[in-house]
């Protein structure tokens, strides 16, 4: 008997596919996993993708407050809001001038105490000046509402405060698995 060639391996069942098919697959497979990861990284790491969150005036006017209200209503107060948005813009923006000042100044060799000095009260200039600005916003939202409105609004930052208080709760119960 000759040697007979080798039968050729069956065709799989993609051969006939169009290569961008395949592409397609991989990319879906990639963006899976993706998600895959980054839901489990929230459920195993929720610390590390919480907000910070620390005093503010969303205390005093909690959103769930502003969804409750009437449409006129609530566009009424959101106008006041956004009336004030490039202030705030600015003031932050100058916040993180000043913090990078500091840092700044704490880098120079040698040290500048009255550049980390000038920067701190620079800070915290403009964090009084944002805090102001929010009390002039919520104060004049506060005498514009109606006396069902600021019964709302009290129940609201109860429930915000009842809520900050049990995520803190949470906090201390589960603390980060590298203790910090």
């Amino acid at each position: 008997m000759a040697d007979q060639p080798a039968p050729p391996p069956p065709a799989g069942r993609f051969a006939n596919w169009p290569h961008w098919t395949m592409f397609l697959l991989v990319a879906s497979l990639a963006a899976n996993l993706l998600i895959a990861g980054a839901a489990g990284m929230r459920y195993f790491y929720p610390e590390r993708l919480a907000r910070w969150s620390g005093a503010s005036f969303t205390q005093l006017l909690p959103r769930r407050f502003l969804s409750d209200l009437p449409e006129e209503r609530r566009r009424e107060f959101l106008d006041l809001l956004k009336s004030r948005r490039e202030v705030f813009r600015e003031s932050r923006g100058q916040m993180r001038a000043a913090a990078l000042r500091f840092a700044e100044a704490l880098e120079r060799n040698p040290y500048d105490e009255a550049l980390a000095t000038s920067a701190i009260a620079d800070f915290t200039r403009l964090s009084t000046d944002m805090v102001d600005s929010g009390t002039l916003v919520t104060l004049q939202i506060v005498q514009k509402l109606k006396p069902e409105e600021r019964l709302l609004l009290a129940q609201h930052v109860r429930e915000r405060l009842e809520r900050m208080q049990q995520r803190r709760n949470r906090k201390k119960d589960n603390p980060p698995p590298d203790g910090g």
